[in-house]
């Protein structure tokens, strides 16, 4: 299907974008385009307004690149899904990224598809908003005047990931002490989305659960944390029971929301084998 007619504009530094942006209207952002572009074809499809100008951010310097600052992980926005896969910085707590970009769609995919188009699509079911809301992620966006923005995840995918500005960067701390635990279930043998996603971290202290922080994504809301059940883990002992006790004491709406029993049920099995993993290895 062919595109409505648009102004497609490539600048190729940071401040040229922001120009761009403030002075043009009825403007949409491309990342790596896999999204935005079946976006524009079901906007036509619908008879719906699209978009007079398309901004790519592909030859943007500034928004590409991955590396530590300290004890932070910086991920530049533009960086490719394979990029961040293949990153020799992916260790300690950063090293389940590895599964996640794994997750995601196919090779071709991965080699387009941007760590900030996969955050702030606004599509409630993509991989990364569970796993960097479980990391304890901030993003970074900076205004059309130049305005710059630190938003935690938690409150970022709280506010239905509504934002008029452009994400820079993410960063995330280093943290060699936390255990963690990623569970993701994908929608069909066919269809390779996931249907439910979410991840586990934790600190053990004398034996204890401490610190914890539940991520979870039933991929019909965006990104949330299940605070019920941190609270229940927060100070219990690592024990074999852990896991099933901790079904007593999940936030049933996150849970519930437009599922089916085997979603419910594979939600469970989820938790409570990412939970009895945890415990495993300490």
């Amino acid at each position: 299907m062919l595109l409505n007619p648009l102004t497609v504009y490539s600048p190729k530094s940071l401040d040229e974008l922001l120009q761009l942006y403030g002075k043009l209207e009825n403007v949409r952002l491309q990342a790596g385009g896999t999204f935005l572009l079946n976006a524009l074809k079901l906007l036509k499809r619908n008879h719906a307004k699209t978009p007079a100008h398309v901004i790519s951010l592909t030859k943007v310097a500034e928004l590409k690149g991955i590396k530590m600052e300290g004890d932070q992980l910086i991920i530049k926005s533009m960086t490719t899904i394979d990029e961040l896969f293949d990153s020799p910085l992916l260790k300690d707590n950063f090293q389940v990224l590895h599964t996640v970009c794994r997750n995601i769609s196919t090779q071709p995919i991965r080699n387009m598809a941007t760590v900030g188009g996969n955050l702030t699509c606004r599509y409630t079911w993509t991989e990364m908003p569970a796993a960097m809301t479980g990391l304890k992620a901030q993003l970074h966006f900076v205004g059309k005047n130049g305005e710059k923005e630190t938003i935690g995840c938690s409150d970022f995918y709280g506010n239905a990931a509504k934002t008029d500005k452009i994400l820079t960067h993410v960063s995330i701390p280093l943290d060699k002490k936390t255990t963690i635990a990623y569970r993701r279930v994908k929608k069909s043998q066919f269809v390779d989305i996931p249907q439910l996603s979410l991840l586990i971290s934790t600190h053990i202290k004398d034996g204890a659960f401490s610190e914890t922080l539940v991520a979870v994504n039933n991929c019909v809301d965006f990104a949330q944390r299940d605070k019920k059940l941190e609270d229940f883990l927060n100070g219990k002992k690592l024990k074999k029971e852990i896991g099933q006790e901790a079904l007593d004491h999940l936030t049933d709406e996150i849970y519930d929301r437009r599922s089916n029993d085997y979603k419910k049920h594979m939600f469970r099995v989820s938790i409570k084998s990412a939970i009895e993993e945890v415990a495993g290895k300490n």
